[in-house]
């Protein structure tokens, strides 16, 4: 299994760009300090019984971004999202350093998503990081899924797109964010913290988007995560993960926190994911890659 990604520097809508070094799945396991922006994961994730139109499905998935001030890393990130064919965009939160931070974040949120947004339906949930004021500044062109669910028409079919509330004022609500029984041919749920999907009600969800973790941010050769900063084995610090009938994807993120804001072994991650019908996927219905993490397709940008 291997997974080629690049250091990504697409050009931006009408603008030109530059070429850009790769990163190849062997040289991501490898410590060093020398790492490009951040790589780019194409995943698929074998969903049973998945219909006809909604196979294929792309979502970008971006988290952690911990914005402080513009920078080379968020223009390159901007440019890879305008470059990126996808369905949906969503941001699981964690975009301040500190709650305090929150109107200035919002400010560079909005710079970042706003040349991207309006290409594909965008949303978001809040981290642990954040103020929930945050979610209220109209300049950030995402909608926020705080504690309730969208239903997003593509392909021609409804997705069910779900979000909880675990901003730095908590108020996680799984009854008002999956009200019901599911109605939907594909239920997704946006939550921070990778280790819901041990409390998330068995069944109701095909898949969870996650981030927190920045997969480790420090990963030492043969031991990899030692510290997942939640209720989660470090063995699903990163990757696809399978718990009962509800698959979990862990991206590592964009961003680092203190008190030390260096990745050692573990770039920082920009996720594309697709949907396929598990059959067709080849793979059965509890596949997973090695660790029990992502199954990765060769495909580079």
């Amino acid at each position: 299994m291997s997974c080629r990604s690049q250091a990504p520097g697409a050009p931006a809508c009408g603008e030109s760009g530059t070429g850009r070094p790769a990163l190849s799945g062997e040289n991501m396991e490898v410590v060093s300090l020398a790492q490009p922006p951040f790589v780019v994961t194409n995943v698929i994730v074998p969903i049973p019984n998945l219909p006809s139109n909604l196979r294929g499905l792309r979502i970008a998935h971006v988290s952690d971004l911990h914005l402080r001030r513009w920078n080379v890393v968020l223009r390159a990130l901007q440019d890879e999202l305008c470059a990126l064919e996808y369905d949906l965009l969503v941001v699981t939160g964690d975009f301040c350093c500190h709650p305090t931070d929150w109107p200035r974040t919002g400010e560079l949120a909005a710079r970042l998503f706003q040349p991207v947004a309006g290409r594909r339906s965008a949303y978001a949930v809040l981290g642990n990081h954040d103020d929930p004021r945050l979610a209220e500044m109209p300049e950030i062109p995402l909608e926020f899924l705080q504690n309730r669910a969208v239903s997003v028409e593509s392909r021609d079919s409804r997705v069910e797109l779900a979000g909880v509330e675990q901003s730095a004022t908590g108020g996680e609500d799984f009854h008002r964010a999956l009200p019901g029984e599911r109605t939907h041919e594909l239920s997704i749920l946006l939550a921070h913290y990778p280790s819901t999907i041990f409390r998330v009600p068995r069944s109701r969800v095909d898949l969870i988007l996650s981030g927190h973790t920045h997969g480790g941010q420090i990963r030492w050769p043969l031991l990899g995560c030692l510290w997942t900063n939640d209720a989660l084995p470090n063995r699903m610090a990163r990757g696809l993960h399978r718990v009962d009938d509800t698959w979990l994807y862990v991206t590592s993120g964009i961003g680092v926190t203190p008190p030390v804001k260096i990745r050692v072994n573990c770039p920082a991650e920009l996720s594309v994911l697709t949907v396929h019908n598990a059959a067709e996927a080849g793979q059965s219905d509890d596949a997973c890659g090695e660790d029990n993490s992502a199954v990765l397709s060769d495909t580079s940008v």
